[in-house]
């Protein structure tokens, strides 16, 4: 080092930052090693997402509620009189339906009433009344309650326009306290409303809060209720109250109820949604008509299909990831990051063996490889369906087929699933895989810390010590110009 070039604090500043760049090799190594470790513990986060990614397809696929393997689809000869959606639950079939009468709900109206009348003034106490409501329970599918409603005093004095309004708000509130507090769910609220019929004259209309002959409506004894005679047990007609659809005494002779034939049978229900009859479809009556509508229901081979591709692209997914960071790259010769760690290293051929294996506990002799139904391996592992002829008429011949190779006890699906859970479950192989690394993290962080106290050191010690010689420099120098200014006068002397 030309020592003789420090010629101020720029000089100086420049030479230690030389001297340190020398000094700070060491640290360098350790901050490298560091970033290291971090991108090895991201990659490790990134392939702990994509085997949950195929873990969690692998648990859908093995779901016994769901059954994505009898997966089915529904068509109505007639959607505008009879909709369908099915569960993967239901048998394959055609069904036949006439609907003879749609549900409603439980109509009430009062006598008309003058808007500007008086009727109610001979009140001049509050009246409580109760309304009766469905509610059914887990043991009591036929529960009912009494929800009461109180009306004050004050408002029989206004018009009969004014005591219709309070009465029906009275009602309402009386419904909604009701569901704030459990008694009954908002669905089975009652409302009640004012239809004006004409120019001054009103009537008060109460409608259940679903349909159907269980949800019907019932009232207690009132004087008030006796005479707004919303609580006549008729039909109503002209000026005179009651129910406008027959309430009936049962299921099967109230106008309130669906009424159908399904498949020969004649049924009766509360709703237009009937999800009972047969188990995972649900018919939806949108209209009565004579003429039997045809509803079928078949294998969906499409989303059955869609499924096996979803999990082929998964699993992919997860050879693509270990092949470029698990393996040698097979054209730069670079090693991955997980090379050299056997546990990651071998994945690739667990996983393809996993999935090539013969699976002993499918049902049919003829499927117990996924090759039979046209999955195959290539090269590098990867899947893909080679022969789709085989997928469709495995599919077509039985669902259950292609569900053994996944889901049997020693199905693709089962078994990669257990292998992958190892790695991502919490204190799993992944997790361990990362605790260490924050260790070795968190002592080369310490390692650092120690050598930049000592590099902070060793900085000031170069500064004291170049700061020194620049000085010696100054003095030498000016040492040097006096000598010279001196033997200068003495040669002009002579």
């Amino acid at each position: 080092m030309n020592f003789g070039s420090i010629g101020g604090t720029n000089s100086i500043q420049y030479l230690v930052d030389q001297y340190m760049a020398i000094e700070s090799r060491p640290k360098d190594k350790l901050v490298q090693q560091q970033k290291a470790l971090e991108k090895k513990k991201s990659i490790f986060s990134e392939l702990d997402s994509k085997l949950s990614a195929l873990k969690t397809k692998l648990e859908y696929l093995t779901d016994a509620v769901s059954l994505p393997f009898q997966a089915k689809i529904a068509q109505s000869s007639d959607d505008n009189k009879v909709g369908v959606t099915v569960q993967n639950s239901a048998v394959k079939g055609n069904h036949t339906l006439v609907v003879q009468q749609l549900a409603r709900s439980d109509t009430r109206v009062s006598n008309q009433f003058s808007d500007s009348g008086t009727d109610f003034s001979s009140f001049t106490s509050d009246q409580t009344f109760t309304i009766q409501v469905a509610h059914p329970t887990d043991t009591d599918a036929n529960n009912r309650v009494d929800i009461s409603v109180t009306v004050s005093a004050d408002t029989f004095s206004k018009n009969n326009d004014e005591v219709l309004q309070d009465i029906a708000q009275a009602i309402n509130d009386a419904m909604a306290s009701a569901a704030a507090d459990g008694t009954i769910t908002s669905d089975e609220m009652a409302q009640a409303s004012i239809i004006t019929e004409q120019n001054g004259v009103s009537r008060l209309v109460l409608t259940s809060g679903q349909t159907g002959y269980t949800n019907r409506l019932s009232f207690g004894s009132s004087s008030l209720l006796d005479t707004l005679n919303i609580n006549n047990n008729a039909q109503t007609s002209g000026t005179t109250g009651g129910y406008v659809y027959n309430v009936g005494t049962s299921a099967s002779d109230s106008a309130l109820n669906s009424v159908f034939v399904l498949d020969g049978m004649t049924m009766y229900r509360d709703s237009n949604k009937i999800d009972d009859a047969y188990e995972g479809i649900t018919f939806e009556l949108k209209d009565t008509f004579s003429q039997e509508v045809t509803v079928s229901v078949d294998a969906d081979i499409d989303s059955v299909k869609k499924d096996v591709q979803d999990f082929i692209d998964k699993y992919n997914e997860v050879i693509d990831y270990l092949t470029k960071n698990a393996r040698i790259n097979s054209v730069t010769y670079e090693k991955g990051a997980l090379q050299e760690d056997t546990v990651y290293s071998s994945m690739i051929s667990d996983l393809r063996g996993l999935v090539s294996e013969s699976v002993d506990t499918a049902a049919s002799d003829n499927y117990k490889l996924l090759y039979s139904i046209g999955i195959e391996a290539d090269q590098s592992g990867k899947l893909s369906i080679k022969d789709e002829s085989k997928l469709t008429n495995a599919l077509q011949a039985n669902p259950a087929y292609v569900e053994d190779l996944f889901t049997s006890d020693d199905g693709v699906a089962n078994k990669v699933k257990d292998y992958i859970d190892r790695f991502v479950k919490i204190g799993g192989t992944i997790d361990s895989s990362k605790k260490l690394i924050d260790e070795q993290i968190k002592g080369l962080d310490d390692r650092i810390n120690y050598m930049n106290e000592l590099l902070d050191k060793k900085e000031k010690q170069y500064y004291e010590e170049f700061t020194k010689i620049q000085k010696t420099m100054y003095t030498l120098q000016n040492q040097q110009a006096f000598f010279s200014q001196f033997f200068n006068m003495g040669g002009n002397a002579s």
